[in-house]
């Protein structure tokens, strides 16, 4: 083994949504698209803009031993439709040429997401894998990290030696499944050979149900987790069981469980076979639970009635610019207008339009403005409203808590706009669209949660983490609004999912695969 091995870094990152616009180039150079030297002083930074698997894997091989890295491109952005085949096809021809620049090359580290699709290409995550494996030849170790919403497929396993998915949602493990990867990397590179088995199940759960902390209600999903992560062991290398993203519309669709042994072939199917029958008899604890708006409102104006009870947070989860959703959706914010409700922010709203509108007028302005003015999308409605600017932000700050913590976010230019005077309802309006899954989001723009009496959040589950001090799950209300992103399964115009698929059609039958 070379004593310092060069290994290459890199990865697409992108959560396909089908039912949403499609992701272009302008989306990625927007949130993050680096290369070649760019990429390492990134990795580099104090305080990076790189996902936590980039960041855990350098600083693992760095503890581990000498290394080279090679950096060679990495794009990434908010969850979106389908990629544009165009973009894409240049983003693998530029890795292609990279890899083959940076030759001879020990290993390779790829941090994709796992749930993307491409206008044309249904697996361009797949597509990308085979593509670095034609450049590196058999031989070389080839690592891949996914969300634990991936959709997994055959050729994706084929393609690499170990496929490491995330343990946690919301994804606050992110640097430590970097960290694995780097740990089989080194395995991999002292001679160890991988045997992998693939279970796909018909079983396509709803975002919401997908929680994996131990917590008040059912966490089917962590329970299936811990359960896989207990077989881990002197055989058993990897356990990876991803749920998918049940609106990416894709064939690949319904939950994987992936295992990793280091040789024995029998094991991993086994292992696999055994979990994937397990998901399977608990399918029915996959089931999300919502309020309605009236319902919402109505708990809302109790808390602003009695100042005993504790503080709610609203999540618009059918909004969710961390699934596709647009981040600009108004039902929810107009009922509690029209009510009168108090002491309530919105994190946040993406409305770039506005936030130039707000710009021209300046901090302390008060103006008649109106939401969504050149949004096109028919859920963004337009409404307006009279507003004050209470704070303008070049919407760049260092996350403080949970997968975003330490991180450097970019909003674009950003605004706090008030509703109803003090005491009424601030909206924090961003440029690029993205979840607020940092309170540093908010406190950026001096608003203090723990002041707060209601909080509306667009995102379907990530805020959790970020906001557990202030909100734990009893005061999460999880409302059903309209949206991109709904948890209705049975509103979706299905094109592309293998059928029959539980929930969609709940008489499914299906058995595990048996192991000889």
């Amino acid at each position: 083994m070379n004593a310092r091995p060069r290994i290459a870094v890199l990865g697409f990152s992108l959560e396909s949504n089908g039912f949403a616009p499609v992701a272009t180039r302008v989306d990625f150079e927007q949130s993050y698209l680096l290369a070649g030297e760019e990429l390492a002083a990134d990795l580099a930074a104090g305080h990076p803009r790189a996902k936590g698997t980039l960041t855990g894997f350098r600083a693992r091989m760095d503890e581990t031993g000498p290394w080279e890295l090679a950096p060679i491109a990495v794009a990434s952005t908010t969850p979106a439709g389908p990629v544009d085949q165009g973009f894409f096809d240049e983003f693998v021809s530029d890795v292609v040429g990279r890899l083959r620049a940076a030759l001879p090359l020990e290993g390779v580290y790829i941090a994709e997401h796992g749930a993307a699709a491409a206008t044309v290409d249904a697996d361009p995550d797949a597509t990308l894998f085979e593509a670095v494996r034609d450049v590196v030849g058999p031989g070389v170790p080839v690592v891949a990290t996914l969300d634990l919403h991936a959709n997994v497929s055959q050729r994706m396993v084929d393609a690499t030696d170990i496929l490491i998915a995330f343990l946690t949602n919301p994804h606050v493990d992110q640097r430590e499944r970097g960290a694995e990867a780097a740990g089989a990397m080194r395995e991999l590179l002292a001679g160890v050979r991988t045997a992998k088995a693939l279970v796909k199940l018909p079983l396509m759960p709803p975002s919401l149900t997908l929680l994996t902390d131990p917590g008040q209600g059912e966490r089917p999903y962590g329970e299936l987790i811990r359960h896989g992560q207990a077989l881990v062991g002197k055989d058993v290398m990897n356990v990876s069981i991803s749920a998918g993203f049940f609106l990416t519309d894709s064939s690949k669709a319904g939950m994987s469980v992936v295992v990793t042994t280091r040789g024995d072939a029998s094991r991993a199917r086994s292992v696999a076979a055994g979990l994937a029958q397990r998901a399977w008899d608990e399918r029915k604890r996959y089931v999300p639970h919502l309020v309605s708006i009236e319902e919402a409102t109505r708990r809302m104006l109790a808390v602003n009635r009695d100042e005993s009870l504790p503080a709610l947070c609203f999540a618009d989860v059918a909004d969710n610019p961390g699934g596709g959703g647009r981040g600009n959706t108004t039902d929810l914010l107009q009922a509690f207008i029209a009510a009168g409700v108090r002491r309530v922010a919105l994190g946040v709203f993406n409305d770039p339009a506005l936030v130039s509108v707000c710009r021209r007028h300046g901090e302390g302005a008060r103006f008649a403005a109106t939401f969504n003015q050149e949004e096109t999308h028919v859920l963004s409605k337009r409404f307006h409203a009279d507003v004050e600017v209470v704070r303008l932000s070049d919407g760049r700050l260092v996350g403080s808590r949970g997968g975003e913590k330490a991180r450097t976010l970019l909003l674009g230019q950003s605004a706090r706009v008030r509703i109803g005077g003090a005491g009424g309802i601030d909206i924090v309006v961003i440029g690029i669209r993205q979840q607020c899954t940092d309170p540093a989001i908010l406190e950026h723009f001096g608003i203090d949660v723990g002041k707060l009496r209601g909080f509306i959040v667009k995102s379907r589950g990530h805020f959790r983490a970020g906001f557990r001090e202030w909100f734990g799950d009893a005061q999460i209300l999880e409302v059903d609004a309209p949206g991109l992103t709904t948890q209705g399964l049975h509103h979706l115009p299905y094109r592309n999912v293998p059928r029959p698929i539980y929930p969609l059609d709940p008489e499914t039958a299906w058995r595990a695969p048996e192991v000889a």
